[in-house]
């Protein structure tokens, strides 16, 4: 924290000047005594500019100055007060003040213990800092965070952020990603080419292509294409993205929504199937004009007829071979009868390497663009095809134009031998693995994911099937290992549902067997909590909750899937909070008083009692519930001759905050009892509503020397009516 402090005089006295500077600093100064509920020693006067209280509100009130502290946040400051406290310092928390105008002060206060030169401790020197602007500041930034990140996740559509690398990795996802295509955002998100794995194959290239220019050229993205969802539907989208830059211009990341128009593209495949049909007669009908006129001339049209044939079987042919999604080749391994060379490979070769069909029929090139670590592995097994004429197979690596690595098949069996007897021509088929292998290689990764999330986080996933046989039989297929360390115990041991209910605990194994019946029985969710006996005798809190995940053919559940936790010391904590709290409830209902909390509103002066002990019932006859109902019973129970003095005290104890006074009040049955009440507002002035507890005691033993008065017959009518 620093401040501006030339403008103050240096004059001759530094304790002024010392002053000067510390009742001007943008913070509050304090220094507060050694106790466990300290008072006040010293505050700079800025305090009242902070939090609206004069430096002598602090001195005067004592440890009673805590009441200003935000009720929500005492007591957990005076909890770490008495921590500090105990081990010397220091003390450093955000907590709220209550201003004396009713507003909140978020603070910021720091303070130390200050000891002499022998280490005694002597007092606490502190700084309260005014951070409310931060604080609002910062509750302001979440909740815009808060409204747009509804606004994006709440559309109908998918709104994405994607990189600009190779492997269009999605950077992020809004959560509509699922419905549309059956994947969680978690899935897209950690498997980097999802988006291009799940293009439709026949848009894939095309898409790649589009947006590989686009990245290039910046131009915004709109395009309409095919994703192949989680269930195995082809989904149509209408993709349209913008490239984000940031303030050099430097291209960032693309941002787009992709819309779902799978519907729409379905009614324009009728519209197209609709008008082939129509097509369809009108190529019919003209089909048998053409018959007709075949008929006059068939001679001609059957020789025409044949020789087109030809053609087009010529045509299909090649086209089957150059189409095919593999590189289809002939390779010359000796000389050839006819001296010509018989090699050939199919175009393909030039989108899978990079090489023309040319440049591939070198054996030079052919051979040294093999990967080092396969070179000799692939020459040997050729030479043995040639020898032998056996057939070659065999899966390696090359090497293309790129210097990118391509995984390949190539299978080839012998086509032809020359009069010598030797094989001297083989035909064979080159197929790309690189896509495969590398999709086998992310699944194997991803199963190993889920298999240490299984396996090592701390939790217990499980599934078993249901038989519903004559006799309902479960079975478990899975669980995880992580049970056998809570328990103590080997699979063996329980993996099997009757021993798993043996070791559960008895007061709760009927509870659970039948929960168990009637999930498998319908198929229900559950969320329950019991016990199980570990090996060494440990009681082991587990919280279970499943559902299931699969139906036979007529909806019976047969599948399920769950995950227990052990919640055994949340359990503990949960059982000594209720211990405490019986505890605390004993001592209210036991003590010889009755116990009273009261509200009121400070605006309109409508009070109610919002507890009152059932003590209150041996002491003027009416239970704690009639009195409680009754908001305004108070002035109808005290006695006429006490009423209007009552009336004042209770008056005066608004502006003091206290009340103690000592009264008679009328018993159901007519008989007067006396009464010293005495309670105090334990909120704020001005707080809303405010809140009194007090404490009334029966004092008539006092009083006893006096004669027995009966209330007047009227109140007593009043009360019996």
């Amino acid at each position: 924290m620093t401040s501006d402090v030339s403008w103050i005089p240096h004059g001759s006295d530094p304790e002024a000047d010392m002053r000067s500077i510390v009742e001007h600093l943008p913070a509050v100064i304090y220094i507060d005594s050694d106790e466990r509920l300290p008072n006040t020693l010293y505050i700079s006067p800025n305090v009242e500019a902070i939090l609206g209280y004069p430096p002598a509100f602090f001195y005067e009130a004592g440890p009673a100055w805590v009441r200003v502290i935000h009720p929500d946040d005492l007591a957990g400051v005076l909890e770490a007060w008495n921590v500090a406290f105990d081990q010397g310092g220091p003390f450093d928390r955000e907590f709220r003040y209550v201003r004396s105008d009713g507003t909140e002060a978020w603070v910021h206060d720091h303070s130390a213990l200050i000891r002499d030169a022998d280490g005694n401790r002597l007092h606490w020197r502190g700084v309260l800092i005014d951070i409310t602007d931060r604080v609002q500041a910062e509750r302001e930034l979440a909740t815009s965070e808060a409204r747009y990140r509804a606004l994006v996740e709440g559309i109908p559509a998918v709104v994405y952020q994607m990189g600009l690398d190779d492997q269009r990795r999605t950077l992020y996802a809004s959560p509509h990603i699922e419905a549309l295509f059956g994947y969680t955002r978690e899935e897209w998100l950690d498997q980097q080419d999802i988006w291009v794995e799940l293009l439709h194959p026949d848009d894939r290239e095309i898409e790649l292509a589009a947006h590989d220019l686009h990245s290039a050229t910046g131009g915004p993205w709109s395009r309409e294409y095919r994703v192949i969802a989680a269930d195995g539907r082809v989904v149509w989208v209408r993709d349209q993205a913008v490239l984000l830059r940031d303030q050099d211009g430097r291209p960032l990341n693309w941002q787009g929504v992709m819309v779902d128009i799978t519907a729409q593209k379905e009614a324009e495949e009728g519209l197209r199937t609709s008008n082939d049909d129509l097509e369809f007669r009108v190529l019919a009908r003209t089909a048998q004009l053409e018959d007709a006129n075949e008929l006059m001339t068939l001679e001609i049209d059957e020789r025409r007829r044949v020789e087109g044939e030809l053609r087009s079987a010529e045509e299909r042919f090649r086209n089957l071979v150059e189409d095919l999604p593999a590189v289809v080749y002939r390779r010359q391994v000796a000389a050839s009868d006819d001296g010509r060379d018989h090699s050939y490979a199919s175009p393909q070769i030039e989108e899978l390497l990079g090489f023309t069909a040319i440049e591939w029929q070198d054996d030079r090139i052919r051979m040294s663009r093999l990967h080092p670590h396969d070179r000799d592995r692939v020459a040997g097994a050729w030479e043995h095809s040639c020898s032998t004429g056996e057939p070659f197979e065999l899966q390696y690596r090359y090497f293309d134009k790129n210097g990118g690595v391509v995984q390949v098949l190539d299978r080839a069996t012998m086509l032809a031998r020359n009069t010598a007897g030797a094989p001297f021509l083989f035909q064979g088929v080159l197929i790309d693995l690189t896509a495969r292998l590398d999709a086998e290689r992310k699944a194997a990764e991803a199963e190993q994911r889920f298999r240490e999330l299984a396996e090592l986080g701390p939790m217990v996933p499980y599934s078993f099937e249901v038989d519903h046989g004559e006799q309902l039989r479960i079975e478990m297929r899975y669980v995880g290992p992580l049970m056998s360390e809570i328990l103590g115990l080997p699979r063996e041991t329980w993996k099997e549902p009757a021993r798993w209910f043996e070791l559960m605990h008895p007061d709760d194994r009927d509870q659970v067997v039948a929960q168990t019946r009637a999930n498998a029985e319908r198929g229900e969710p559950w969320d329950v909590d019991y016990r199980m006996i570990a090996a060494d005798g440990r009681i082991v809190w587990l919280n279970d909750r499943g559902r299931c995940v699969g139906r036979d053919e007529i909806g019976r559940p047969i599948r399920f899937q769950g995950v227990m936790l052990d919640v055994t010391t949340r359990r503990a904590a949960e059982d000594a909070l209720a211990a405490e709290h019986a505890i605390l409830r004993d001592l209210v209902d036991g003590m010889p008083a009755v116990p009273w909390t009261h509200t009121q509103d400070a605006d309109s002066g409508w009070t109610r009692y919002v507890f009152m002990g059932a003590q209150v019932h041996e002491l003027v006859g009416y239970t704690s519930e009639e009195l409680m109902a009754e908001p305004y019973h108070f002035s109808r129970l005290v006695h006429p001759d006490d009423r209007e003095r009552v009336v004042r005290a209770n008056e005066g104890s608004d502006r003091t905050g206290r009340w103690d006074d000592e009264y008679r009040v009328i018993h159901r049955d007519g008989s007067v009892r006396w009464i010293h009440g005495v309670g105090r507002r334990v909120t704020p002035r001005g707080w809303e509503p405010e809140t009194w507890h007090g404490v009334t005691i029966d004092v008539t033993s006092r009083h006893a020397p006096e004669e027995p008065v009966q209330a007047p017959v009227e109140d007593q009518a009043d009360q019996q009516g």
